[in-house]
């Protein structure tokens, strides 16, 4: 993959995201190359260039310390159109820049990843008891993980870093998401998460995602669910329905997004709410 350098306008971007209201994303595309990734329809991303380019934004964190002089800021999301840990983290420390500094002027920030590198920085993130990881873990087997995510994360990294970030006191949602039919397994996800955490979110794949003739070539059974509204609709209320008698046998906080069959994402989208 081609890594270029580009300057960017702003830091930090308002969000109608409900668990945060400003976002930082310190690279543009992502190494990690998920089938279902929702920013292949970015209008600066796009098919093609999130296959071969990445762009660094190396201006970033000065101009975070300069925005932050004149923002009031109640929270930051870290990552809703990038992986913040990337392979490429380890070379630009863009990422690790910005925790520090959020860090200093107190502002809490969640951050939204899949990548076993972060538990390189629990010790940055523990600094303030307020910040907050959802972790992604939406495949329970390595070779799902292989097909869908070829170059992320191998499930038993991302299991061990879970527990180093549990280690540090690090507040953790695990987040099941995209659940995609026949190929996420909720029941076998749910016997990999850890006693300590307390709050999981499954998130519903939606058909707009990424590359949907890709992922249905892997698992054809996709297609008879998104082909049309009301097939949808009863999967998602079957989905909804597992979810809810889990939540009924296990101490810990469920919450569910299903995104509209027409629409992958509208502003009602709630990350706050938990089914119980």
């Amino acid at each position: 993959m081609e890594i270029k350098t580009i300057e960017t306008q702003c830091a930090l971007s308002p969000t109608n995201i409900t668990i945060a209201d400003y976002v930082i994303n310190p690279y543009r595309g992502c190494e990690f190359g998920c089938f279902y990734c929702y920013t292949q329809a970015n209008k600066n991303i796009g098919n093609n260039k999130l296959a071969q380019a990445l762009a660094v934004k190396t201006n970033i964190v000065d101009l975070l310390k300069k925005e932050l002089t004149t923002k009031k800021i109640k929270r930051v999301l870290l990552g809703s159109t990038t992986e913040c840990f990337q392979p490429c983290e380890k070379v630009f420390h863009l990422t690790e820049k910005i925790m520090h500094t959020l860090n200093e002027k107190n502002i809490p920030f969640t951050i939204l990843t899949k990548s076993a590198t972060i538990a390189d920085y629990a010790k940055i993130i523990a600094a303030n008891k307020n910040n907050k990881v959802f972790f992604t873990i939406n495949f329970s087997d390595e070779n799902t993980i292989k097909k869908i995510e070829p170059s992320s994360s191998a499930l038993s990294e991302r299991l061990s870093a879970i527990n180093a970030l549990i280690a540090h006191n690090v507040s953790i949602r695990i987040h099941i998401g995209p659940f995609i039919p026949f190929l996420s397994d909720l029941n076998a996800l749910m016997r990999l998460i850890p006693d300590a955490i307390s709050e999981v979110d499954v998130e519903l794949y939606h058909h707009k995602l990424g590359n949907f003739e890709k992922i249905a070539a892997i698992e054809p059974r996709l297609k008879e669910i998104y082909r049309t509204k009301e097939n949808y609709n009863a999967f998602c209320e079957q989905l909804k329905n597992d979810i809810s008698a889990m939540a009924k046998k296990q101490k810990l906080r469920f919450f569910f997004i299903a995104p509209d069959f027409d629409e992958f994402y509208k502003n009602s989208i709630n990350y706050e709410t938990p089914l119980f």
